[in-house]
């Protein structure tokens, strides 16, 4: 398929989103910003506008985060056996939907289809992974010695924050709310302002797919207004980030008067180390790929060498 068919393919997936625009998503409701207030999303493909995007901010993170408490007792008493058989359906449902979403993704962040086709079914294996992982997700640990005996035990902490990035946006979702979700937690998700299209599809999908209105919310919205909401807000016990170094440590500082968790995957070095003995023309091979792929835009890209 060219490239001007693939572009008109993706442009197919996303009229809805052109038609409708990217509104948030509350206790199983779309829904629009309590000011009205929308962005634009626009394509690294040809610059073109693709929807306008709802423009949360702190009243829209506060829904979110009331409709997250209100559905986490019963979500984290529901058996880890029966939310593995949920979030086993979600895969499934994201999986009956990848070239949508890779399609999507391809147009909303300009990646390559060769890349986004397989980062939509990786995020369903990462569902998959997670599901198996609800059945024993309160299991504890027992230590003894002769004389003392240490036992420890999970519990789902509550509500969590989920921030995510611009670049493979949905996959790297699934990582921070599959595991979340199986464990029993609920979750207020506030995607990159750059790339918001594919979390709108992801709560869809897993609502479609039986989970329950309010275990998964999503609000738009920027870093300094909903994210700070969201980093700040009492009733979040946790915050998942991926991002930059700085915006990492303003993220725990916001949450340090809550004593919040946090689980955090900034920014990095990747360096490539060749030996005496190595291949080099693999070697150039690997780096150059590392360094290039995904446009450049992966937080593995090997920017040493």
């Amino acid at each position: 398929m060219t490239l001007d068919a693939n572009i008109a393919k993706a442009k197919g997936y996303i009229a809805h989103f052109a038609e409708t625009g990217v509104l948030n998503h509350i206790d199983g409701a779309s829904v629009p910003a309590a000011s009205g207030k929308t962005f634009e999303t626009i394509s690294p493909v040809d610059l073109t506008p693709l929807a306008k995007v709802a423009k949360g901010g702190a009243e829209d993170i506060d829904a979110a985060v009331a409709a997250a408490k209100k559905a986490f007792p019963a979500w984290s008493k529901t058996p880890g056996a029966e939310r593995r058989k949920i979030l086993i359906k979600v895969a499934e449902a994201i999986e009956a939907r990848a070239e949508e979403l890779a399609f999507t993704e391809c147009l909303d962040t300009g990646q390559a289809l060769r890349f986004m086709s397989k980062a939509a079914i990786r995020g369903a294996a990462n569902f998959r992974f997670f599901a198996d992982q609800a059945p024993h997700a309160e299991n504890g640990e027992v230590t003894r010695t002769p004389t003392q005996m240490n036992t420890t035990s999970r519990r789902p902490i509550g509500p969590v924050g989920v921030i995510t990035p611009w670049n493979t946006p949905f996959m790297l979702s699934t990582w921070k709310i599959a595991p979340a979700l199986a464990a029993g937690c609920t979750v207020v998700h506030k995607p990159a302002e750059f790339s918001p299209m594919t979390a709108k599809l992801l709560v869809e999908i897993a609502e479609s797919a039986g989970l329950p209105a309010g275990v998964l919310n999503v609000v738009n919205g920027f870093g300094e207004d909903a994210g700070k909401r969201l980093t700040e807000h009492p009733d979040i016990k946790a915050i998942a980030f991926v991002g930059e170094s700085r915006t990492g440590s303003m993220i725990m500082a916001q949450g340090a008067k809550s004593l919040k968790r946090v689980h955090f995957e900034l920014g990095g070095k990747n360096p490539v180390i060749v030996f005496d003995d190595a291949d080099i023309d693999r070697a150039v091979d690997a780096a150059t790929f590392m360094i290039y792929s995904l446009n450049g835009e992966r937080c593995t890209s090997s920017s040493r060498l």
